[in-house]
């Protein structure tokens, strides 16, 4: 099995003096490195990206297709490594499997995020290939729509089929994916782009899923929106956590 180590490329390059540690996971086809930038970019966070089997430095290890194995390596993950308090981030199919792992962390009566964050992601999958489209022709469509990837890159056939090795590895994790879980008790904030087809209201429909309110934030741009708007994204996650400990402090008094 993967080591923590391998998992947590950043591991070394921790925020001392760390308000939290957020856990990153990626979106589909992606890695670690879509992170990367965001490593030491908060002063109160610990950005910590996670690096999924199969891909980049992992990627002569075999890939995850099924969701619950998936959670429960993410989930085992937090048990080893996570300080407490700490953050689940999730962008697009990371946001399916960061809350996965959480429901797996609270299942097993394990310490749960203090903090689940949900970007462009919604409970259940809904993209299908068009008439007549064949799986690699909407992954491909579906990639340069979303600005996931450069065109440039795509127009090298062995980056091509690299991309897309790991793209229909994904399609398989999320194909039919709907939650595993009932409901959460931890407190989730809900990010999004205006120009995305993931939209507030798809958005909402995750409060079917958590026992509190959730909190949805909406930025300007497409599926990719965090990319322009990271500073913002960050200062909402520090928000959000700011407000869950003040409650848990509040509580605790009571």
């Amino acid at each position: 099995m993967t080591t923590a180590d391998a998992l947590l490329p950043f591991w070394d390059d921790r925020l001392p003096g760390a308000r939290a540690t957020m856990f990153c996971l990626p979106h589909s086809g992606g890695g670690a490195s879509a992170y990367r930038e965001w490593v030491r970019a908060s002063t109160t966070l610990d950005v910590q990206p996670v690096q999924l089997p199969g891909r980049e430095h992992l990627i002569g290890t075999p890939g995850i297709e099924r969701m619950p194995e998936l959670a429960s390596l993410i989930g085992e993950l937090m048990v080893e490594r996570a300080p407490q308090p700490f953050v689940l981030f999730g962008h697009s199919m990371g946001g399916a499997i960061a809350a996965e792992a959480a429901a797996w962390l609270e299942r097993g009566g394990h310490p749960a995020p203090a903090l689940l964050v949900i970007s462009a992601r919604p409970p259940v999958n809904q993209a299908r290939p068009g008439p007549g489209e064949s799986e690699d022709e909407w992954l491909l469509r579906r990639v340069l729509a979303m600005g996931g990837t450069p065109a440039e890159v795509l127009e090298e056939p062995e980056l091509r089929e690299l991309i897309l090795g790991t793209l229909r590895a994904d399609t398989r994790l999320l194909q039919d994916y709907v939650p595993q879980f009932g409901r959460l008790s931890l407190p989730l904030l809900a990010l999004g782009g205006t120009e995305d087809d993931v939209t507030e209201s798809r958005l909402a429909r995750w409060q079917d899923h958590f026992t509190t309110p959730i909190h949805i934030r909406m930025y300007p741009g497409g599926h990719f929106y965090l990319r322009r708007h990271r500073d913002a994204v960050l200062a909402a996650v520090e928000e959000a956590l700011t407000d869950t400990l003040a409650g848990k402090e509040t509580a605790h008094d009571a």
